[in-house]
């Protein structure tokens, strides 16, 4: 018996009342087609039956219709939301995702580029895990549209998406200072990594405008080790009374905190939740009451969690529209055949969402 052919990319336009032109555009995407002219291409595409053979377009337009999606390994977790966002942005836009974490090594990043490019995908979405390694990885991806998200390369001429550091650290810097902060420091963010200097010269900046103290950026691994240690440097250099004021030889109370550098500080942000709990955790084992002594709050929520039972104050960062917004850029540099010199590279930021925790007042 003879197959019967199904319905054609003909009959869809015929159907639709457009041209076979502007039906294969409203498939592939490509390009912008009235909002009116796309409702009558997909109601015949839904009346018909037609079923779209994306390896012919493929191979056609000579794109895959698939688009890369690299993360650094150490943040699987709290990126769930992002990977979700993306393939579920994808999925309305026809492609599909092909997802890689980079590997360890200083060069790990261009071979999983690499690795990518032999897969003829479409374009690149690249969280970088560094500056220094991922400068190289950007510049061998050059030849597909790329957006980085989460944070980004400058001086790259590639698209970014990624929070809004000076609204991120005003909403934390603010939210401790309603609590009476007057002195913090920041703990896990290291001034030599230009990623980190930018979220600490944004924690200056709100704290100028708050009338609160800037006194030290002190260096730790931003893991969970980092922030106990932090926390025993904390205690070996403080003199001031563990349940939250001192008296002094005059019989007067000091301000509330701990000392750093002869200040008082009364007031901690870390880079994220888990310094965050290896700070809070040793500070009242040994006896100093959080955030009685010490308010500590958190760049970067890790947990995912919703509801009011919160340890950690902590900023959530917007990863689903992180996502959406990164496909958009891609899909829009799709679209441009002069995608590499289309005006100069497009940032987007986003702010992020303060949760309160039990850490601060």
């Amino acid at each position: 018996m003879t197959p019967v052919a199904g319905p054609t990319l003909v009959d869809v336009a015929r159907e639709a009342g457009v041209s076979i032109a502007t039906a294969s555009r409203v498939l592939s995407g490509a390009q912008h087609v009235s909002e009116s002219r796309s409702r009558a291409v997909r109601k015949a595409i839904t009346d018909l039956g037609y079923r779209h053979n994306a390896v012919a377009s493929a191979l056609r337009s000579q794109r895959t219709e698939t688009v890369g999606l690299i993360l650094p390994r150490y943040t699987t977790g709290f990126l769930s939301a992002l990977i979700e966002s993306v393939s579920a942005a994808l999925d309305d836009e026809g492609m599909s995702l092909v997802l890689r974490y980079s590997a360890d090594g200083d060069d790990h990043d261009v071979a999983t580029v690499e690795s990518m490019l032999s897969r003829r995908v479409d374009g690149l979405i690249i969280c970088p895990p560094s500056e220094d390694v991922s400068r190289d990885a950007i510049a061998a991806a050059a030849r597909v549209p790329v957006v980085q998200v989460g944070r980004h390369i400058f001086g790259d001429g590639t698209d970014s998406v990624g929070l809004d550091d000076h609204r991120a650290t005003d909403l934390l810097v603010g939210s401790l200072a309603d609590g009476g902060a007057r002195s913090l420091v920041t703990v896990g963010l290291s001034p030599g990594d230009p990623a980190d200097a930018r979220r600490i010269a944004a924690v200056r900046a709100s704290c100028e405008l708050r009338d609160v103290t800037f006194v030290e950026a002190i260096t730790a691994d931003a893991v969970l080790a980092g922030g106990v240690a932090a926390a025993n440097a904390l205690l070996e250099g403080s003199t001031s009374s563990r349940e939250g004021t001192a008296a002094t030889g005059a019989g007067r109370d000091v301000p509330r905190g701990v000392d750093v550098e002869q200040h008082a500080v009364d007031a901690a942000i870390c880079a994220n939740d888990d310094v965050a709990h290896g700070l809070v955790t040793v500070l009242r084992l040994n006896g100093v009451a959080v955030p009685g002594t010490l308010q500590v709050a958190s760049l970067l929520d890790v947990s995912l969690g919703e509801g009011d039972d919160r340890e950690i104050t902590t900023l959530r960062h917007p990863w689903p529209a992180m996502g959406r917004e990164a496909v958009r850029l891609l899909i829009d540099a799709l679209g441009s055949a002069a995608h590499a010199d289309a005006g100069g590279a497009r940032r987007v930021t986003l702010a992020p969402r303060l949760l309160k925790g039990r850490s601060s007042r």
